[in-house]
C-alpha cells in the first residue's frame, strides 16, 4: 500500500515537472519566433527602392562618374589660368677662363586668351549636365528593376498562398473520402483519386517555394543586401485590380531618351563651335618675364633682361578646305546632323511606345474584368459540384475538374494583375514620369 502511494506520488510529481517543462519550452519557442520576426525587415515597394538607391553598385558607380564630371566642370577654367614658372642658374661662357661666371634668376608669367578654350569651358558644363541625366537614368533603371521584381515576388507569394489553400482543400477532401470509404459510402477509386490529387500538389508547391526563394535572393542583391538577411514584403496585387482607365491628360511627359539626346545635341553643337573658333579665331597671348643676372666680376651689379610681351596669332592653314582643321569641322557637323536624326527617330519611337503601352494596359484591364467573372463562375461551379458530390450525384473526377478550373481562374487573375503592374511601370519608364504616378488612386 505504501509503495503504491509512493509510486503514485512520484508519477504525479514527474507529470507536474513535465508540464512545467512543456510550458517553459513553449515559451522559449514563442520568444524565439518573436525574435526572428523582430529581426525581419519589412519592405514596401517605396522603401525597397530607397534601400536600393543607397546600396546598389551600379548607382554608386554612376555617382562616382558624376563626381568626376563635376570636378572637370569646376576646374574647366584652368585652361585660362596663367602659366607661372621660376628658376635660377649659373652660366659659364665656352670661350673664357673657368672663373668667368654669370648668375641669373627667372620668373615668368604668361596667359593665352583663346575663344576655343572658352568654348571648352561651356562643353565641360554641358557634359556635367549630361552626366546628371545619366545618373538619373541609372537610378530610374534600378528603381524600375526593383519595382518589377517586387511585383513578381508578390505574384509568386500569392501563387504559393493559393497553392497552399488548394493543398489544404485537397487534404480535407482526401480525409473526407477516406472516412466515407471506411463507412462504406463511396468506392476505393474515389479515395485513390483524392489521394493522387492531394499528392500531386505537393511537388508543385515545393517548386513554387524554391522559385520564390531564388527570386528573393536576387531581389536582395538588387537592394544591396546579403542573402542571409531576413526580409518581408508588404503589399498586394489586389490594389491593381480596380484601376481606372489611364489618361495622359495633364501629365508632363519627359522621356529620358529624348532628354539625353537633346543634351548630346547641345554638346555636339558646342564641339562644333569650339572647332570653328580653334580654326578661325585669333589667340591673344600676354607674358611677362623678369630675369635678373650678374657676373662674377661685379656681383653687386645686377641687370634685368626680362620683358613684357603681347602677341596675337591667327591660323592660316585652317582656311584651306583640305586642312586637318577643316576635316575636324566637317566631322563635327556630321555629328550634329547624326544626333539630330537620332533625336527625330527617338521621338517617333517614343510616341509609338506610349500608344502601345496604353493598349497593353487597357488589354490587361479588360482581361482582369473577364478573369474576375471567371473566378466568380468557377467558385459557383465548384460549390455546386461539391454539393452534388456530397449527395452522391457526381463522381470525384467531376469535383476535381471543378477544383482545377477554380484554381486556374484564380491564378489567371493574379497573372493579369501582375502583368498590369509591369505594363504600368513600362509606361511610366517610357514617359519619364515618377514611378507610381499611374497607380495612385
Amino acid at each position: 500500500m505504501e509503495f503504491t502511494r509512493l509510486y503514485t506520488y512520484s508519477v504525479a510529481q514527474f507529470e507536474t515537472f513535465g508540464g512545467y517543462m512543456k510550458r517553459i519550452c513553449g515559451l522559449l519557442v514563442v520568444c524565439g519566433l518573436c525574435a526572428a520576426a523582430a529581426a525581419q525587415t519589412v519592405f514596401t515597394a517605396d522603401t525597397a527602392v530607397e534601400t536600393a538607391l543607397k546600396n546598389n553598385i551600379s548607382v554608386k558607380r554612376s555617382a562616382l562618374s558624376l563626381d568626376g564630371l563635376e570636378r572637370v566642370k569646376n576646374h574647366a577654367w584652368n585652361s585660362m589660368s596663367p602659366d607661372i614658372s621660376a628658376g635660377a642658374g649659373i652660366q659659364v661662357p665656352n670661350k673664357s677662363n673657368a672663373y668667368d661666371l654669370t648668375a641669373y634668376g627667372n620668373v615668368s608669367i604668361g596667359v593665352v586668351f583663346s575663344p576655343g578654350r572658352i568654348s571648352n569651358i561651356k562643353t565641360a558644363v554641358l557634359q556635367y549636365e549630361a552626366g546628371q541625366l545619366s545618373y538619373r537614368d541609372a537610378c530610374r533603371a534600378v528603381e524600375l528593376a526593383v519595382r518589377q521584381s517586387f511585383y513578381g515576388l508578390l505574384y509568386e507569394q500569392s501563387y504559393i498562398e493559393q497553392q497552399e489553400r488548394t493543398l489544404e482543400t485537397a487534404r480535407q477532401q482526401y480525409e473526407q473520402n477516406l472516412r466515407q470509404y471506411n463507412a462504406g459510402r463511396i468506392s476505393e477509386l474515389d479515395v485513390l483519386s483524392a489521394q493522387v490529387a492531394y499528392e500531386q500538389i505537393k511537388p508543385q508547391l515545393e517548386s513554387a517555394r524554391i522559385t520564390f526563394m531564388n527570386d528573393m535572393d536576387t531581389f536582395k542583391v538588387l537592394l544591396g543586401l546579403s542573402p542571409e538577411d531576413a526580409i518581408e514584403l508588404e503589399g498586394s496585387l489586389d490594389t491593381l485590380l480596380d484601376l481606372e482607365e489611364l489618361s495622359l491628360d495633364g501629365i508632363e511627359i519627359c522621356p529620358a531618351g529624348i532628354e539625353s539626346l537633346e543634351k548630346s545635341l547641345e554638346i555636339a553643337q558646342a564641339d562644333l563651335t569650339a572647332a570653328k573658333l580653334s580654326a578661325y579665331a585669333p589667340d591673344l597671348s600676354v607674358s611677362w618675364n623678369y630675369q635678373p643676372q650678374a657676373a662674377n666680376s661685379d656681383w653687386q651689379l645686377w641687370g634685368d633682361s626680362g620683358a613684357l610681351s603681347v602677341g596675337i596669332s591667327l591660323p592660316i592653314d585652317s582656311w584651306f578646305p583640305w586642312s586637318e582643321s577643316a576635316d575636324t569641322i566637317a566631322a563635327a557637323k556630321d555629328e550634329v546632323a547624326d544626333i539630330g536624326l537620332q533625336l527625330e527617330d527617338e521621338k517617333q519611337q517614343t510616341a509609338n511606345s506610349i500608344v502601345s503601352a496604353l493598349r497593353q494596359i487597357e488589354k490587361c484591364r479588360t482581361s482582369i474584368v473577364s478573369c474576375k467573372a471567371n473566378v466568380a463562375l468557377a467558385e459557383k461551379s465548384y460549390e455546386l459540384a461539391l454539393d452534388a458530390y456530397n449527395r452522391g450525384a457526381r463522381d470525384f473526377l467531376s469535383l476535381q475538374d471543378a477544383s482545377d478550373t477554380l484554381f486556374e481562374a484564380q491564378v489567371a487573375l493574379l497573372s493579369e494583375a501582375y502583368q498590369l503592374g509591369v505594363e504600368i511601370l513600362s509606361l511610366e519608364d517610357i514617359t519619364g514620369v515618377p514611378f507610381g504616378t499611374f497607380t495612385v488612386q
